[in-house]
């Protein structure tokens, strides 16, 4: 595959992260642009490639064959239409936007340009959580019953930081960090059928109450009958980002911070299943970089990346119109 000439919007630490998936993946990133001018400078002498001054004037400057979006959600439509408009093939970060609506204008440019869109939800490409597919597909753990998922840690100085305003965020922790529990779900058993959450948000020695949730629990189930439990939080320590699958003959648990997936017998026996090694943002980078050469479908689609938004929209509706922030005791 000829070498492609790619661009990313947003030079913070997921636009980094983007330009050196891309780097590792036989790509050339040459172009890059942030609404703080120091960062898109500070990205393009790490890479070494050129910073431009907006996105209007990178897309149609620098020849792309490809772009990652990876400014905060409140970014993500403008930019992604505005690419899409000009037959630039998109990889846009989760969440794909703040609504429903958002994500139809992308949808939409898509379609009518006849141009690739696809949505960074990475767990995908984590060779563990594709073990873990595969498994379960091969029937090792009889019926699978139930899912249950954590990410969290603590979100140091949240408050002060855009993941926290609504406006630019399009929630809390549940649009940042549940977005991709719920495309695991959907990844591993289909559709959801069923979402109901509990959020909360709580002063206490981490920091202020939030005016968005900074803990939750949502509840789901998938059309084929397995029950789901996926919590996350910014304000526990210390972190745990796990993923658990049971069955009527054993359970598979993905521990991230250990890169270990384990198969448990219903005797009670555990062993660790050998996964080939992979970085997930790199592995995503490759297939994406590949759908553009091939004009192949991605593993996450378009439609992918709004399903997950409208079921969270689902979610928070199934909480009401606020909040509960929460008084604690500060602890010592």
């Amino acid at each position: 595959m000829t070498a492609l000439r790619v661009g990313v919007v947003g030079a913070g630490t997921i636009g980094r992260t983007h330009l050196n998936a891309y780097r590792k993946a036989g790509a050339i990133p040459v172009a890059v642009t942030d609404s703080d001018p120091a960062a898109g400078d500070a990205a393009a002498d790490e890479f070494n490639l050129t910073a431009y001054p907006d996105a209007a004037t990178m897309f149609s400057e620098a020849g792309l064959d490809a772009v990652s979006i990876c400014t905060p959600p409140v970014g993500h439509a403008d930019a992604a239409v505005l690419a899409l408009g000009l037959g630039i093939p998109v990889l846009c970060e989760k969440p794909m936007a703040r609504t429903a609506t958002e994500c139809d204008a992308m949808i939409m440019a898509a379609q009518q340009g006849g141009t690739l869109l696809s949505v960074g939800h990475c767990h995908r490409f984590q060779p563990h959580i594709e073990a873990m597919k595969s498994l379960i597909s091969a029937g090792r753990i009889g019926t699978v019953l139930t899912f249950r998922n954590r990410f969290s840690g603590p979100l140091d100085q949240v408050e002060s930081r855009w993941f926290s305003r609504a406006e630019i965020a399009g929630g809390g922790v549940l649009m940042d960090t549940s977005v991709h529990s719920i495309d695991i779900f959907r990844y591993l058993f289909d559709e959801v059928d069923q979402i109901v959450a509990v959020l909360a948000t709580t002063a206490s020695d981490r920091g202020p109450a939030l005016e968005v949730e900074d803990t939750s629990v949502l509840a789901v189930r998938s059309v084929g009958g397995v029950l789901g439990v996926i919590e996350a939080s910014w304000r526990t320590a210390p972190g745990e980002a796990l993923v658990s699958v049971s069955g009527t003959q054993g359970r598979l648990d993905f521990d991230y911070g250990t890169a270990t997936l384990s198969l448990n017998a219903p005797d009670g026996s555990s062993r660790e299943i050998e996964v080939p090694g992979g970085n997930r943002f790199t592995r995503q980078a490759q297939s994406f970089l590949q759908c553009v050469a091939n004009g192949t479908q991605p593993r996450v689609t378009a439609w992918d990346g709004a399903r997950a938004v409208t079921l969270l929209a689902q979610a928070y509706t199934s909480v009401g119109p606020q909040v509960p922030a929460i008084e604690k005791d500060q602890e010592k």
